[in-house]
């Protein structure tokens, strides 16, 4: 099944919304999200000026919370799914990277949570 990008529709709780300057090294930061990061533990993955990524940890099932952060903000927040996180192809792990960093893009754009579901080979 491919990989399926969903904005919930739950406004993101303390939401920050960047100035243009602030808005660049939030895309900055979330540019440099590699496949590693989705199984790291809970703390910050990467900083790009003003900006952070910070894995805040997993469900139960093993979905990973990743949220984009300003200060004591948040601007981006999504939901990965175990299941994309199983991937052993490298080709398909850079595809998992790439949704992940999609979908924080467009929770930052929307001020939604997005989910990134899905299996791949």
């Amino acid at each position: 099944m491919p990989l399926t990008k969903t904005n919930t529709n739950h406004a993101i709780r303390g939401r920050a919304i960047p100035n243009s300057g602030q808005q660049n090294d939030c895309k900055a930061v979330i540019a440099q999200i590699t496949f590693a990061d989705l199984g790291r533990g809970a703390g910050t993955l990467h900083t790009v000026g003003v900006a952070r990524v910070d894995m805040q940890g997993r469900t139960a099932a093993g979905d990973a919370n990743i949220q984009v952060q300003m200060g004591g903000g948040t601007v981006a927040a999504a939901m990965i799914f175990n299941s994309v996180q199983q991937t052993t192809d490298a080709a398909n792990q850079r595809g998992a990277a790439n949704g992940t960093i999609s979908v924080l893009n467009q929770s930052m754009d929307s001020g939604t949570v997005w989910n990134l579901t899905g299996t791949l080979p």
